[in-house]
């Protein structure tokens, strides 16, 4: 066989060997450009039972816009711009305290629409916010004319309200705190990217959960399997659970009788029909290549059940991409 020919074929198969589409494995990488951009309906619902009757029924619905300002070798700048609702959640407190809604309304609604500028890695891993400071700002600026409207009206007022927007205005006061309130859902949005799946073994890794009685986080053990994959169409669906580690129920509850003022033989009994609990069940829906989710759906239980008393928490988040027609 003519030499020249005998390599050409060898490149031929090679090439078509290793070029071939792994079906054993799915990689989260952003694949956006400058310019790109989606909306997405957010639903976020917050419930509470004690001893079973239902004693906190919240819920927030808003569209979010996803925007890539810039695209470069290592990092993606991104523009989320949303409605914080900033109205159902604190106007509602400042209003019995006012007892003048639309005043109250009237200011809050001019700082209602908040526009986060942030950048992630070259996978699409979120990095930090960059405008935070004007952020701070500009909540700054809402809570001082808020203040200033009432000591005008209602002088007699002014401490209440200051107690009550108090901790908004710590939070909205660092970086830190931006992140943990405003980007909730961005971290449910970023979370699959920079890692590979592998189709038929699942994931399994240590997750931190909140602490509810205070503290350094708690852990959680955590497993992440993929339930369904479409190589055509770039799509697939992520699960993922969390359970409350063992060890760390045990000690949380130790934690908890200790403040309570109970130790010894008493604490021993409790210990045997307490229950103390944190779950967390996640879906996440997602085109992985370009990197644009379909649906999340997150959801996180919590229960603390202790003698005569039963507190149960549930949180859901719902991220729903808007479909243009």
């Amino acid at each position: 066989m003519n030499k020249y020919l005998t390599v050409l074929l060898f490149l031929i198969f090679n090439t078509s060997f290793y070029g071939q589409i792994d079906t054993t494995k799915v990689s989260f990488i952003a694949y956006w450009s400058k310019g790109d951009t989606y909306d997405f309906k957010v639903t976020k619902v917050k419930k509470r039972w004690t001893n079973d009757s239902l004693t906190k029924n919240d819920s927030t619905q808003y569209i979010a816009n996803f925007k890539v300002l810039d695209s470069t070798e290592k990092t993606y700048k991104i523009q989320w711009t949303f409605k914080n609702n900033l109205i159902n959640t604190y106007g509602k407190n400042l209003n019995k305290i006012y007892e003048d809604k639309k005043a109250i309304n009237e200011i809050i609604e001019k700082y209602d629409v908040t526009k986060v500028e942030y950048i992630t890695d070259e996978y699409g891993e979120f990095i930090e916010v960059t405008n935070w400071k004007e952020i701070s700002n500009f909540m700054s600026k809402m809570l001082d004319e808020l203040e200033k409207s009432i000591q005008i009206r209602k002088p007699d007022k002014v401490n209440e309200v200051k107690k009550a927007i108090t901790p908004l205005a710590e939070i909205y006061s660092s970086k830190d705190g931006i992140e943990q309130l405003i980007l909730y859902e961005l971290q449910y949005f970023h979370f699959p990217f920079g890692s590979e799946y592998d189709i038929n073994i699942p994931l399994e890794y240590e997750q931190e959960l909140p602490n509810m009685v205070g503290g350094e986080p708690i852990k959680g053990n955590a497993k992440l399997s993929i339930e369904e994959v479409n190589f055509d169409d770039f799509y697939c669906v992520l699960k993922e659970e969390v359970f409350l580690n063992p060890g760390d129920t045990k000690r949380q509850v130790i934690v908890l009788l200790k403040r309570m003022g109970i130790e010894g033989t008493k604490a021993e009994e409790i210990m045997k029909t307490t229950v103390f609990n944190i779950t967390d069940l996640n879906y996440y829906q997602y085109y992985y290549d370009p990197g644009i989710p379909h649906r999340i759906y997150g959801s996180r239980k919590t229960l603390v059940s202790m003698e005569n008393t039963k507190v149960e928490n549930f949180e859901k988040l719902e991220l729903e991409l808007i479909y243009s027609e």
